[in-house]
């Protein structure tokens, strides 16, 4: 087993600052309390001087081989850095699990964006063609950061329990429960059948396991909704977030379809976000 990573601050904010908007692997800590702790007061620099001015570091623990993982990045003096995604998803080739060549079929699967290893950032998809039987098949590959590398047949086995998972979940809805029309509804109902098929759900798995059912802007609302929180959310204040969310969107009148419009007082007309609906919309100016 190798050996943990004590956590030296004033070292890991000099090397994330030398990485300025890359991840860094701050240390591996004991116990899942240490990591999660650390995580939420390295972006505050609570009772951590080195990471002063709050603000100009993010962090977040994940699962490593060798206990719970802090990772950090310094983004001052960069433009806004893209949320962390709550899941990430591959093309990747299925061989089968028989001993005889069966061929091959191109499958996607959506995975934890975590490195199983040391919970380091999984790569950007690339991707890669390539011939076989006599025909061309199309497949991503990636370099995970970390070095870690992927094996095709493990992510088909994260991604296939994860999806299993959210079926069984999905077997057990009550469709009485389950409002299809309301926005984020169907998403609100299986956070509550999760909930129920694992006590003490966190809202980042929770987040994880709506990508992987098909619910992406409610599963990045959810991961952007844990991350201002500090992390300290489970599934059941995801559904309740999702269903405020949905409540706020039905009623605002400060926003055009998630669109801010004014004039400055240049005269120009600026299109801005709206912070309470959080629609995707791509501000312009």
């Amino acid at each position: 087993m190798a050996a943990r990573i004590a956590p030296r601050h004033s070292e890991i904010a000099r090397r994330a600052r030398a990485a300025r908007g890359n991840w860094v692997l701050a240390a591996v800590y004991p116990a899942a309390d240490g990591g999660q702790s650390a995580a939420r007061r390295i972006p505050r620099a609570e009772r951590m001087p080195a990471y002063h001015p709050p603000g100009t570091y993010e962090a977040y623990d994940a699962r490593h081989d060798d206990g719970t993982a802090v990772w950090v990045r310094y983004t001052a003096g960069l433009p806004k850095p893209a949320p962390r995604p709550p899941a990430v998803t591959y093309r990747v080739c299925d061989r089968g699990t028989s001993r005889s060549y069966e061929g091959v079929r191109i499958v996607a699967v959506t995975v934890s964006p975590d490195c199983p290893r040391c919970g380091g950032p999984r790569g950007s998809a690339v991707p890669y063609r390539f011939p076989e039987d006599g025909e061309w098949y199309v497949a991503d590959k990636w370099k995970n950061g970390c070095g870690h590398t992927d094996m095709y047949a493990a992510v088909l086995a994260e991604g296939r329990e994860l999806a299993r998972f959210v079926a069984d979940a999905t077997l057990a809805l009550d469709d009485e429960a389950s409002d299809e029309n309301e926005e984020f509804g169907a998403a609100v109902a299986l956070l509550r059948a999760l909930e129920k098929k694992q006590r003490f759900l966190t809202a980042r798995r929770s987040a994880l396991l709506l990508a992987v059912a098909g619910h992406d802007e409610a599963a990045r609302r959810v991961e952007e909704e844990r991350t201002s929180t500090s992390g300290r959310m489970s599934a059941r204040d995801a559904a309740q977030f999702l269903v405020g969310l949905a409540a706020a969107r039905a009623s605002c009148t400060d926003c055009d379809g998630g669109r801010i419009n004014y004039q400055a007082r240049d005269s120009e007309f600026v299109s801005l976000r709206c912070g309470r609906c959080r629609r995707d919309v791509v501000p312009r100016a």
